[in-house]
């Protein structure tokens, strides 16, 4: 059973109406007085928001009782439109050789520049939209008195979890970005056009500045297709490994893993186009039975394992020692290659 609670929206200033739904599901459970899962969902682009019934396998599949907030990514206001709590204008088309010419990465990232398709690389974070986001995602879960909570999204929405888990890390149990990506791209031939080397500069410094935050979060989980040409593998894979190299580096427990989607499924949302684009998995990877496997098991077995927010996890330890105890010496072991952690189905 799924219902829907409450309708409202996220206020702030500096960006466009955001309105969100709550929705409560219970489905297949005999008792649900059991403190529930607070799981935000972030819709891709020109998704709008998703319907109760995959909300509701959603829930079933977590096998917990879920609180879900749904919201819509800002509408533009004072000529910014949002990808989330990424910022950008329609100019950069017009000024982007002028900028290449004259302006480096760094500066790139501090002032921010934009364009209508490469809003993901040269736009900003907007931390205000992203500070009233996770100030109401508190309150919220606070009310219902939430065990866990979880941001989860596809492609953009993918793209806004990790977002919201590099912003307030402490918030989060889980961050689950699926078919998503960061700020910036290291692919030399995306489908975008992206300039590079800039492009990729860009990116270097998401990573250093903003993804190695994840690494405060106890679960970190991508899903992606290898073959995807909308959202870059590479990229994803490399936002991963930060995350762990930064857990090493800091004592950090926190588990991160890459689940492959096989390029056989990578286009299964839509088998009969001609043009596949391999950014389809949003079903074998959220809603069939295919996606036990590939994704719910092992985040329920990480989520349950994972230490309370806020409370003591010195009894904890990631997958595999990653972020071990530190009564364990460092000197006799190096850090694994997080390409070969990559959970892949079979």
């Amino acid at each position: 059973m799924i219902r829907e609670l409450w309708e409202d929206e996220i206020r702030g200033e500096g960006f466009g109406e955001s309105k969100f739904k709550l929705y409560e599901s219970n489905e297949g459970l005999r008792e649900d007085d059991a403190n529930p899962y607070f799981v935000v969902w972030l819709h891709g682009m020109h998704c709008g928001m998703i319907g109760p019934k995959d909300l509701k396998t959603m829930q079933w599949r977590l096998q917990r009782r879920v609180i879900f907030m749904v919201p819509l990514s800002p509408r533009p206001c004072d000529g910014l439109s949002f990808n989330w709590g990424c910022a950008f204008t329609k100019q950069q088309n017009k000024k982007l050789l002028e900028i290449l010419l004259r302006k480096s990465a760094a500066e790139f990232a501090e002032e921010g520049s934009w364009s209508k398709e490469l809003g993901f690389v040269f736009g900003h974070l907007h931390y205000n939209f992203l500070n009233a986001l996770t100030e109401k995602i508190n309150e919220l879960s606070s009310e219902f008195n939430a065990e866990r909570i979880i941001a989860m999204g596809y492609s953009m929405g993918g793209f806004g979890a990790i977002q919201l888990g590099c912003f307030a890390p402490e918030l989060f149990d889980a961050v689950v970005s699926v078919a998503g990506y960061g700020m910036g791209t290291s692919e030399p031939n995306s489908g975008y056009g992206a300039p590079q080397p800039v492009s990729g500069e860009i990116f270097d410094l998401f990573l250093e500045r903003e993804a190695c935050k994840l690494a405060r979060v106890p679960v970190v989980l991508a899903v992606h297709a290898p073959s995807d040409m909308c959202s870059s593998f590479r990229d994803v894979s490399a936002i991963i490994q930060k995350t762990q190299e930064t857990a090493w580096d800091t004592w950090e427990r926190s588990t991160a893993k890459l689940v492959r989607v096989p390029d056989g499924m990578a286009n299964s949302d839509h088998p009969g186009k001609k043009r596949k684009s391999n950014h389809g998995y949003f079903n074998c990877t959220l809603l069939h039975n295919g996606s036990e496997k590939m994704l719910w098991r092992e985040l329920r077995r990480l989520v349950d394992r994972a230490p309370q927010r806020g409370g003591d996890s010195m009894d904890w330890e990631p997958e595999r020692g990653w972020g071990r105890s530190r009564r364990w010496s460092r000197m006799y072991e190096d850090p694994p290659n997080s390409r070969s952690w990559g959970w892949c189905p079979t």
